[in-house]
Formats: structure tokens, C-alpha cells, sequence
């Protein structure tokens, strides 16, 4: 689902990371550095890169909300990303902009501004796997959510990310 900041002409080589961050780098209460990295889709490829900017506070572990946004702002002011459903064995989340506020002919949807908007499926590997993507978008269409939104990344001809977590 396109949003302001990750605009369809970008899902290429596009990764999240989500690391705990360094202590006593806490500030406005974020509990998680953020790195996002997307490329343009037509050559010569630019990339949009977050860099160290973006943190993510925990709402509430138990029901995977989390709250993100540039570091220098408070937390008032992030956007809600809730992991709808996760499993590290098989290597995927499946991640929503917050509460689907909108109904849509396939199912309901977040809303389209910067916060409390977008439906992603992220997995650990780099390579699409075709089987995964789609369980995962069944699980989602499942809880109600219009998976038409969702669009391909090509991550096929990028370089390797080492390390990731989700």
C-alpha cells in the first residue's frame, strides 16, 4: 500500500530493521532504532535511506503496537504499527498502519496520510518466496484487510543485507 513515504516508484530493494535501542539513547520514550532503506524502481535506482532518524516506542508487546516516527519527535505525534500476526520460525510479520478505519470492496483498510496508514508483509529472507507472500496475505485477508492494497517489492538485484531484525 503506497504511503507519502514509500511511494510505489520506491518498492525496490526496500528493507526495515528494528533493533533495541543503545542504552540510555531513549529519548521521548523510544525503546527501538529504526532503519528503512527503499530504491527507486526506475534506473538509476536512488535510494531514500532513514538512516538513524526513526524510532519506534512498544505500546503494548503482548499485542505487537508499536508506535513510530522521527526520533526528535514525541510519541504523541507517531504513527501505529501493529503486528498483526508474526512467526519467527517460517520468518514473517505481517504489519498494519494501525487500525483499518476504511471499508473497501475486498475488506477494510488503514487510511493513505503518514500515520495510521499502510498494510506490509515483511519476511527475513531477501529472496521472494512466492508460497510465503502469499499464506501470509491469506492470513491477512483472514482478519478482514483488503490485500488488493498490497504491492511487489523487487528485491531481486540488491545488495545483501547482512543483518535484519523484525
Amino acid at each position: 500500500m503506497p504511503v507519502p513515504y514509500l511511494p510505489a516508484t520506491e518498492n525496490r530493494c526496500v528493507y526495515a530493521d528494528y533493533k533495541l535501542a543503545k542504552k540510555g539513547y531513549q529519548t521521548w520514550g523510544y525503546e527501538l532504532d529504526v532503519h528503512n532503506h527503499a530504491e527507486d524502481v526506475a534506473a538509476p535506482h536512488a535510494f531514500h535511506d532513514s538512516g538513524s532518524f526513526i524510532c519506534a516506542r512498544i505500546v503494548d508487546a503482548a499485542t505487537g503496537k508499536l508506535e513510530v516516527a522521527p526520533c526528535f519527535l514525541p510519541h504523541f505525534l507517531s504513527g501505529a504499527y501493529w503486528v498483526i500476526d508474526y512467526n519467527e520460525e517460517e520468518g514473517y510479520a505481517l504489519i498494519s498502519g494501525g487500525a483499518p478505519t476504511h471499508s473497501a470492496p475486498g475488506g477494510c483498510r488503514t487510511g493513505d496520510g503518514t500515520n495510521n496508514s499502510g498494510l506490509w508483509i515483511f519476511t527475513r529472507k531477501q529472496a521472494r518466496e512466492e508460497a510465503l507472500v502469499k499464506k501470509v496475505s491469506e492470513i491477512a485477508a483472514s482478519k478482514g484487510f483488503d490485500v488488493s492494497v498490497l504491492l511487489d517489492v523487487d528485491n531481486t538485484a540488491c545488495n545483501e543485507v547482512t543483518e535484519v531484525t523484525v
